[in-house]
C-alpha cells in the first residue's frame, strides 16, 4: 500500500509540474469570459425557447421586438433580430433579411461576445450569397472566417460556426469558377463539421466537394461525394437537400454530354423541390431543365421551364438571375426563328449589365483572401512573441521544477529499489512453492510404488510356482491381478512424470537405439488390440537410430498415442506405429496412425488443449491418463513437437518429431539397448466359459463390458448361478437383448459405440426389452451421474470397485421382483379370460 501511496503521489506532483509550466498566467481572465459567455448563452437559450410559438409570425416577432426596444432589452433584441433575419431570408425576403441580420451583428458587438458576431457574419454572407451580391458576401464571409479563427473554444457550437464560414468561403469561390480554391474550403469545412457532428453541415459540404470535382472535371469523384451527400440528406429526412442532390447529379450528366439521364435527375430535383419553399433552388432547376431541353432541340419544354424560371427570379428581385434568364431566352428565340422577341429580350439582358460586375466582384475576392492571408501572418508573429515571452517567465519556474524533479527521481528510484526486493522475494516464495509441490508428487508416488511393486513380485512369484501344479484358474486370477497391478503402476509413473515436466534437467537420459524401444512398447498392446479384433502393425524404415532419449518421456508418449488410437477403433480397424529417421533435419519421427473415427474439423485445432472435449460420442469414452494436454508437454519436454491430421473414419495420423542428439553417449560403443522382455501371458477367453452347456433352469444375464479383464471376473463370479451371454460394446449388447430377451442387464457406464446410459435409453423405450431390469456399473458416484443413470431407465447402480456379495444380492432381488410382477399379472390374465374370452388375443396379455 505504500508503494502505491507514494506512486500516486509523484504522477500527481509530475501533473501539477505540467499545469504550472504551461498554465501560469491568463487562467482567470479566461475563465471569466467562458462564464460570461455561458451566461450569455443561457440567457438566449431561455428567451428562444418563450418565442417558439411565435417564431414564424413576423407581425408577432416585431410587435415584440418594439416592447424590447422600448425596455431597452439589448438581449432580447439580439435574439428577436436575429429570428426576423432568418424568417424573412427562410421567405426569400433578402432586403429585410439583411436589414434585421445587421442589427443582430451591431448588438452583438456591442455586448462583445465573439461567438454571436460570428453567427451575425455568417448569416450576412448567407444572404449576400444567395441574393447573389457577391462583394458584400465575399467581405462578410472572411470576417466570419477571421473573427472564428480566433475563437480558443472548441465546443460544437463553434465548431459548427467555422465550418459554416469555410463552407460559405466554399461556395462562393465554386460560383465564382475556382475550384481548386472551392475544394480547399470544402475540404476544411468537412473536417470541423466532423468534429461538431453536425449531419446538415457534413451533407452539404459533401456536395461542394463533389461541385467542386465536377468543376475540375473529375467525374467520378464528383459522383462518389454526391452519393454520400444523398445519404446524409436522406439520414435527417431532407427533402430540399435530396432534391439538391439530384440537381448536381443532373448537371453533372448534362456535363457529361448525358443529356436524356440529365432529365432524369433534373425532373427529380424539380419535383421534389417544388413541394418545398425552397424557391431559389427550384428556380436554378427550371434554368438548367430549359437550357437542357434547348440542347435537346425540344423547344417547347425549354421554352416552359425558362419562362418559369425568369417568373420566380421576376417574384424573388434577383438580378443576377433575371440577366440570364433573359439572356437563356433570347437564344431560344434565335433558335426557333422568332428575331423580334429575341431581339427584345436580348436588351433586356443587357439592361443589367451595370448591376453586376464580375472583375469587381473577383477583385474584392483576391483583396479579402490578401488581408485573411496578412491578418493570419501577423497573428502568428503574435503567437510566436508570446511563446517567447512566456518561455522567458518560465524559466524561474523550470529552475524551481528541475528541484522538485529531483526529488521525485530519488523518490522513484527509492520505490523502485523497493519494488524490486519485493519482486525478487516473491519470485524466491513461487520457487520454494514449486519445490514443494514436486517434492510432494515425488514422496507420494513413491509411497505408491513400493506396495505396488511388491503386489507385482508376489503375483510373479506366485505364476511360477502355481505354473508347476497346472492350476490354470488360479494362473488366470493371479494374470489379471499382475496385469492390472501394473495399470495403476504405469499411472503412477504418469503422477511421477508430471512433477519431472517442468525441467530438462529431471530427465532421465540415456543414449541408446530407440527403435528397440518403441518395438517393444508396440507389443505390449498386441493383447489388447487382439480382442478388440483390430490389425495392428509395426513398421520401422531402419533397425537402428541411435539418440538420447528418455525410456519413461517416450513410454508416456507412445502409451497415450497407442491407447488414444485402440480406444477409438472398432473391429476391422487398423493401426499402424512407424519410426523413420529424418538425416536432413536430425530428426526422430514417430507416427501413430488409425482410420478409426478420427477427429471432426472443429475438433482438430483444440484436442491438446487441457480439459478440451469434443463433440463425439466416442470421445466420451476416454479412460483414465494423462490425456493428449500433457502428452503435447511431454513430447516438448524433449524438445520436440506433436502435430496431427485426420480425415474422420478414413485416416488419424498422430506425428511426433523428436531432435537427435547424443550428449549423452560414452566413450566407445553406444549404450547398448536394454532388452525388456516380454511378460508371460496366459491366454484365455472369457467366451469359452459361456460355451458351457445351458441349464435352462437358471435366469439369463447380458454382460455389456468392453474390458477383458472385468468380463472374465464376472463371467466367474455369477457362471455358477446364471447363464451368461457377454457383449463388448453397447451397440452388440442392443442387438443381443432384443435377440435372446434375457432376464437381466449389467453393463458398464463407459464404453464404445453405445455408452450405458444410451444402453439403459434405448432398452426401455424399446416394447421387446422394457421390462428387462438394468445394473449399471460405474466409477462415477456424483449426484448429477445417478440422476442421470436413473432418468435413463437404470434400475440400479453399483460404484467401482464393487462387492462380489452386492452384487449378486442386488441381481437376486431385481429378479425376484420382476417375478412377483410377473405372477401377479399373470393371475391378472386368467381372472379376464375367465370373464371376458374376447381378451385373449390382446397382445399385452399375450407377452405376459
Amino acid at each position: 500500500m505504500s508503494i502505491i501511496r507514494l506512486s500516486y503521489l509523484s504522477s500527481c506532483l509530475i501533473v501539477l509540474l505540467a499545469v504550472l509550466s504551461s498554465c501560469y498566467q491568463g487562467s482567470d481572465s479566461k475563465n471569466n469570459f467562458d462564464v460570461n459567455r455561458l451566461s450569455l448563452q443561457d440567457s438566449i437559450s431561455k428567451i428562444n425557447l418563450s418565442i417558439k410559438k411565435i417564431r414564424n409570425d413576423s407581425n408577432s416577432l416585431q410587435t415584440t421586438l418594439e416592447q424590447s426596444l422600448s425596455s431597452n432589452d439589448k438581449i432580447n433584441q439580439l435574439v428577436l433580430y436575429r429570428s426576423l433575419g432568418d424568417l424573412h431570408l427562410k421567405n426569400f425576403h433578402f432586403t429585410s433579411a439583411i436589414k434585421n441580420h445587421g442589427e443582430y451583428l451591431k448588438l452583438s458587438e456591442e455586448l462583445a461576445d465573439s461567438l454571436q458576431i460570428v453567427k451575425a457574419l455568417n448569416v450576412l454572407a448567407i444572404d449576400y450569397r444567395k441574393s447573389y451580391q457577391m462583394d458584400n458576401a465575399i467581405r462578410y464571409s472572411f470576417r466570419a472566417r477571421k473573427t472564428a479563427d480566433n475563437l480558443q473554444n472548441s465546443d460544437t457550437t463553434v465548431l459548427r460556426e467555422k465550418a459554416l464560414s469555410l463552407n460559405g468561403i466554399g461556395w462562393i469561390y465554386s460560383m465564382l469558377e475556382y475550384p481548386d480554391e472551392a475544394l480547399n474550403s470544402f475540404r476544411q469545412s468537412h473536417q470541423y463539421a466532423e468534429r461538431a457532428n453536425h449531419t446538415e453541415l457534413l451533407a452539404d459540404g459533401l456536395m461542394g466537394i463533389g461541385v467542386a470535382y465536377r468543376d475540375k472535371k473529375m467525374y467520378d469523384s464528383a459522383r462518389v461525394y454526391f452519393n454520400k451527400s444523398a445519404d446524409l440528406f436522406i439520414e435527417i429526412n431532407s427533402r430540399t437537400g435530396l432534391g439538391l442532390t439530384f440537381f448536381c447529379f443532373g448537371q453533372l450528366s448534362a456535363k457529361q454530354g448525358s443529356y436524356q439521364e440529365a432529365l432524369i435527375f433534373l425532373n427529380n430535383a424539380y419535383n421534389t423541390l417544388k413541394e418545398t419553399s425552397d424557391k431559389l433552388n427550384w428556380m436554378e432547376v427550371c434554368f438548367t431543365l430549359g437550357n437542357t431541353y434547348k440542347k435537346l432541340s425540344q423547344y417547347a419544354e425549354a421554352e416552359k421551364y425558362l419562362v418559369e424560371g425568369l417568373e420566380i427570379a421576376k417574384q424573388l428581385n434577383l438580378p443576377f438571375y433575371l440577366k440570364n434568364a433573359y439572356s437563356d431566352l433570347s437564344e431560344l428565340y434565335y433558335l426557333q426563328n422568332r428575331p423580334a422577341l429575341a431581339q427584345q429580350y436580348h436588351v433586356v439582358s443587357h439592361s443589367f449589365d451595370n448591376l453586376i460586375n464580375r472583375n469587381e466582384t473577383q477583385t474584392i475576392l483576391f483583396n479579402a483572401f490578401a488581408d485573411y492571408e496578412k491578418a493570419e501572418s501577423k497573428k502568428q508573429l503574435t503567437g510566436l512573441k508570446t511563446v517567447f515571452d512566456a518561455k522567458t517567465n518560465q524559466q524561474r519556474i523550470l529552475i524551481v521544477a528541475f528541484i522538485v524533479i529531483i526529488i521525485l527521481l530519488i523518490l522513484i528510484f527509492l520505490i523502485h529499489n523497493r519494488y524490486t526486493t519485493m519482486k525478487k522475494q516473491k519470485e524466491k516464495s513461487l520457487v520454494e512453492i514449486t519445490k514443494l509441490k514436486s517434492d510432494f508428487y515425488t514422496n507420494i508416488t513413491h509411497e505408491f510404488k513400493t506396495p505396488i511393486s511388491i503386489i507385482i513380485g508376489l503375483a510373479e512369484k506366485l505364476k511360477k510356482t502355481i505354473g508347476e501344479s497346472k492350476s490354470a484358474h488360479n494362473l488366470i486370477d493371479l494374470d489379471i491381478i499382475g496385469r492390472q497391478s501394473e495399470n495403476l503402476l504405469f499411472l503412477v509413473n504418469e503422477i511421477l512424470t508430471v512433477s519431472k515436466i517442468q525441467t530438462r534437467n529431471s530427465i532421465h537420459w540415456v543414449n541408446g537405439n530407440i527403435v528397440s524401444h518403441l518395438r517393444y512398447l508396440h507389443s505390449c498392446y498386441v493383447d489388447f488390440a487382439e480382442t478388440k479384433k483390430i490389425t495392428y502393425l509395426f513398421h520401422s524404415s531402419t533397425d537402428e537410430i541411435i539418440m538420447d532419449y528418455s525410456r519413461e518421456q517416450i513410454r508416456v508418449i507412445v502409451n497415450n498415442l497407442l491407447t488414444n488410437a485402440i480406444k477409438h477403433c472398432t473391429a476391422g480397424n487398423k493401426i499402424l506405429l512407424m519410426v523413420r529417421e529424418d538425416k536432413k533435419q536430425k530428426k526422430c519421427i514417430i507416427e501413430v496412425a488409425d482410420n478409426g473415427e478420427g477427429i471432426t474439423a472443429k475438433d482438430l485445432p483444440h484436442i491438446f488443449k487441457t480439459f478440451y472435449q469434443g463433440e463425439s460420442d466416442l470421445r466420451e469414452q476416454m479412460g483414465v491418463g494423462i490425456g493428449l494436454a500433457f502428452t503435447k508437454q511431454v513430447v516438448e519436454s524433449l524438445e520436440g513437437k506433436i502435430q496431427v491430421r485426420s480425415v474422420p473414419f478414413k485416416e488419424t495420423v498422430f506425428t511426433v518429431e523428436i531432435p537427435i542428439i547424443n550428449h549423452h553417449r560414452a566413450s566407445g560403443n553406444p549404450l547398448a539397448e536394454e532388452t525388456v522382455p516380454l511378460p508371460r501371458r496366459f491366454e484365455y477367453d472369457p467366451l469359452e466359459l459361456e460355451e458351457e452347456k445351458e441349464d435352462s433352469s437358471k435366469p439369463l444375464i447380458l454382460i455389456a463390458e468392453d474390458n477383458r479383464d472385468m468380463i472374465f471376473y464376472l463371467t466367474t463370479v455369477l457362471r455358477d448361478e446364471f447363464n451368461i451371454v457377454v457383449a463388448h460394446d453397447g451397440q452388440q449388447a442392443m442387438d443381443f437383448a432384443e435377440e435372446k430377451i434375457p432376464d437381466l442387464i449389467i453393463s458398464d457406464l463407459m464404453m464404445p459405440l453405445v455408452d450405458g446410459n444410451k444402453l439403459c435409453s434405448h432398452t426401455k423405450n424399446s416394447v421387446m426389452t422394457s421390462h428387462i431390469p438394468i445394473i449399471v456399473l460405474t466409477a462415477k458416484a456424483s449426484d448429477e451421474d445417478r440422476i442421470q443413470l436413473t432418468k435413463a431407465g437404470a434400475d440400479a447402480y453399483m460404484t467401482k470397485p464393487f462387492i462380489e456379495e452386492e452384487l449378486k444380492a442386488k441381481i437376486n432381488q431385481l429378479l425376484k421382483s420382476r417375478k412377483e410382477l410377473r405372477e401377479k399379472y399373470g393371475q391378472v390374465v386368467l381372472d379376464s379370460q375367465n370373464a371376458s374370452p374376447e381378451l385373449t388375443n390382446d397382445s399385452n396379455f399375450e407377452f405376459l
